[in-house]
């Protein structure tokens, strides 16, 4: 398709990276654990064509407004009389580890949506999750991914439970990528937690504290979050890598580093070592080459984030010491 309209005058970017970037963002379904041809949600596809032809660049918004409002009803399904039920905790674990694994109920009447087995079909049948292997579903893509956030964003909300100023988070974050102030964005949340207390009862352990940053990480898009990814022989908590191919002034990237100590094991010697800990991991993560290859020269901050339970007791950026040398 991007070529039939390249080679008719049409000025597009390069194709390559832009059938990486539709991958990405539409691509990867797969439904059979006996297929092995993965597709593309073509309704996206097309709204992302029609845009690139009419602009010449991605769109503003990367999922299609119009198919978002029938996602939307899914998140319906996680609250239940003003109480987040079973179905909210089963979305934040696929959040945490990426995907789930389950056997695909054919059939269930409507009135038994919210049973755990039948939520984790619908997530299937309506495309937020897709095969990987047999009785193994995974996120398919990034805007399947984004969904799931503001689902999970909206379930706080619906109870009351945690709520925040969206707009005036999302200049911080803009802020962070365009300026390098990465510390009023977690101290914005770090402020908001300590106000509302009720959010503290789903801050426990590290990965959960992990997904909750991204949940709120992904209101914008400036950055292509990754997590958990092999880097210098490691797996990064958190790559905030700058979404360049819709905002190529973005002067900041960001490897983030989460430790955990529990309440009850607090001491300022564990938090110490902790701290050194998270140093030689960011050093370690700054050495891989696909991240100084991924970031195009922009500066990239190492920054350490330890919580004690909900607390954030301890944020700090280091110095790239191994990049430096290099140079």
């Amino acid at each position: 398709m991007l070529e039939y309209y390249r080679d008719n005058g049409c000025s597009l970017p390069e194709l390559n990276e832009t059938l990486a970037l539709m991958k990405v963002w539409y691509g990867n379904y797969l439904f059979s654990d006996e297929a092995t041809s993965r597709l593309f949600n073509t309704e996206m596809v097309l709204y992302f064509v029609n845009n690139l032809l009419e602009s010449g660049k991605s769109p503003k918004q990367m999922i299609d407004p119009n198919v978002k409002v029938d996602y939307e009803k899914l998140r319906h399904l996680v609250v239940l009389d003003r109480k987040l039920n079973g179905n909210f905790s089963r979305l934040r674990a696929i959040i945490e580890t990426g995907g789930i694994s389950a056997e695909i109920v054919p059939s269930f009447p409507v009135e038994d949506l919210t049973k755990p087995k039948n939520f984790i079909s619908l997530l299937y049948y309506f495309g937020l999750l897709s095969y990987q292997s047999e009785e193994e579903l995974i996120i398919p893509n990034r805007s399947m991914q984004n969904l799931m956030y503001g689902y999970i964003r909206e379930g706080y909300e619906d109870v009351d439970v945690f709520s925040i100023d969206l707009w005036q988070f999302a200049n911080l974050v803009r802020n962070m990528a365009y300026k390098g102030e990465w510390q009023p964005v977690f101290q914005f949340l770090a402020q908001e937690v300590e106000k509302q207390t009720s959010i503290r009862d789903y801050l426990s352990g590290e990965k959960v504290v992990q997904t909750f940053l991204l949940v709120y990480l992904n209101v914008t898009d400036y950055y292509i979050t990754r997590t958990e990814e092999e880097m210098g022989k490691g797996f990064v908590d958190l790559y905030l890598e700058p979404f360049f191919s819709k905002y190529d002034k973005v002067k900041y990237a960001y490897l983030i580093e989460l430790k955990y100590i529990k309440r009850s094991d607090f001491t300022k010697e564990l938090l110490q070592e902790k701290i050194e800990e998270a140093k030689n991991q960011l050093q370690q993560y700054a050495s891989d080459p696909r991240v100084q290859a991924g970031n195009r020269g922009v500066n990239l901050k190492l920054v350490m984030l330890i919580f004690s339970g909900w607390e954030l007791v301890h944020s700090e950026v280091v110095p790239i010491i191994q990049l430096r040398q290099a140079i």
